[in-house]
């Protein structure tokens, strides 16, 4: 048996429906590893040209190497020290 970490997938595909569009900021509904629907956040600039409430997208998450200016540790670092422990919204 092999200890060598699991390659990430190619991608990871999942439907999402677009429940509200307000002040910049857009509500999708994802459904949950129990089959539940759940709302998230985006800025509604995350969104194709022309998606109004009530549409479909399919959101394809895809890894990607660190941008050539990122520093993923201080990143990291930053949010910590400032991180409480409980739960966030937008």
């Amino acid at each position: 048996m092999s200890n060598d970490p699991k390659p990430f997938p190619a991608h990871k595909e999942q439907q999402a429906f677009v429940d509200a569009i307000e002040s910049g900021v857009v509500t999708l509904l994802l459904l949950d590893q129990t089959e539940e629907w759940h709302g998230y956040r985006f800025p509604a600039t995350l969104l194709p040209e022309g998606t109004k409430e009530g549409s479909w997208l399919r959101l394809t998450v895809t890894p990607s190497t660190a941008p050539p200016a990122a520093q993923s540790q201080a990143l990291r670092r930053k949010l910590s020290e400032t991180d409480n422990g409980e739960d966030f919204s937008l």
